[in-house]
């Protein structure tokens, strides 16, 4: 039997699909895999931890940690990604009988059983990670920058080094910082993290859509692969990651809403309707200047009323 640690952290906003990616987690594990899977709950209430409870299986366990996210609450969002993605840093005291973790983002799709992926040897770096193929050029200057969004942590080796606390400083000190906890484990991390292949982290949406998409050699130069076709990275992936704000559960229309589906369908929430938006929709108007005041208006006013919404539009034309 192969024991697989793996945490999610959890806000209310992110119940649903929290529990649809451990869905496709249970749905793909080997039979001799048994999950340990730590929800990291960021205030969550009892009737929503309920939910999660109804996901236990067979050789599959479900632990609740509840926390509160006040001590994050200063540090401001960024765009999706909320500040509660920052209880990463908390990972080796929140699971203090692990000496390693699989860290995974709420946002992904697990195809494959993830027993190889946690037998990877770390012992010597913080981190398995996976390159981020949009931060290749970035501003840190940082020649492997990684996406946080799936990470095999060496919990004992962090613990050791007390990088809780420097994750946090540096997060806190850190005004110009843009991805919240990802800049932070990177500066951190550097040097210290054992690369993955994409497989393990395939962030699907960054290459078609971010900074108008990447090519197959664009791809295959930045993971050193071989591919000849982007439906083979799919094939092979062992973890389909949705790294953008186009989301299956916001958009029906979005990346991988088919196969996102088949898990929902098989989750707890599989009876809720869920009301999505057109991702196509949202493109057209992001390209077409002189549809953007009305739409944004109409989501505002709708949001949060007429006098909120003439406040953005007003901010947004005289720049004040």
């Amino acid at each position: 039997m192969t024991n697989v640690p793996v945490a999610f952290i959890c806000d209310s906003h992110y119940v649903l699909p929290t529990a649809v990616a451990i869905t496709s987690l249970i749905c793909n594990k080997n039979p001799e895999t048994y999950y340990d899977i730590y929800i990291i709950a960021a205030d969550l209430s009892e009737k929503e931890i309920e939910i999660f409870y109804e996901l236990r299986a067979t050789r599959a366990a479900i632990h609740i940690i509840k926390i509160s996210s006040k001590k994050f609450k200063d540090i401001p969002q960024f765009i999706h990604i909320a500040s509660t993605s920052c209880f990463k840093f908390d990972l080796p005291d929140l699971i203090p009988h692990q000496d390693k973790v699989l860290y995974l983002d709420s946002d992904v799709i697990i195809q494959k059983d993830l027993s190889d992926l946690f037998e990877i040897n770390i012992n010597d770096y913080y981190a398995a990670v996976v390159k981020d193929i949009g931060m290749v050029n970035n501003d840190l200057h940082i020649e492997n920058y990684f996406n946080s969004g799936v990470m095999l942590l060496n919990l004992k080796l962090m613990r050791k080094n007390n990088t809780s606390t420097a994750l946090f400083n540096k997060r806190k000190s850190a005004e110009n910082l843009t991805f919240m906890d990802q800049d932070c484990f990177n500066i951190l991390f550097d040097e210290k993290v054992k690369l993955l292949p994409t497989i393990y982290n395939c962030c699907y949406n960054i290459f078609m859509h971010y900074r108008g998409g990447y090519t197959l050699d664009n791809i295959n130069k930045c993971f050193g692969t071989d591919y000849s076709s982007l439906d083979n990275i799919i094939d092979d992936s062992y973890i389909i990651h949705l790294a953008s704000h186009e989301k299956p559960w916001i958009y029906f229309d979005s990346d991988f809403v088919r196969e996102w589906d088949e898990y929902f369908k098989k989750s707890p929430f599989k009876l809720r309707k869920l009301k999505r938006k057109s991702v196509k929709l949202r493109r057209f108007i992001d390209s077409h200047n002189f549809t953007k005041l009305p739409y944004n208006f109409f989501q505002h006013w709708r949001n949060n009323g007429f006098k909120f919404a003439m406040g953005k539009i007003r901010k947004k034309i005289f720049k004040i």
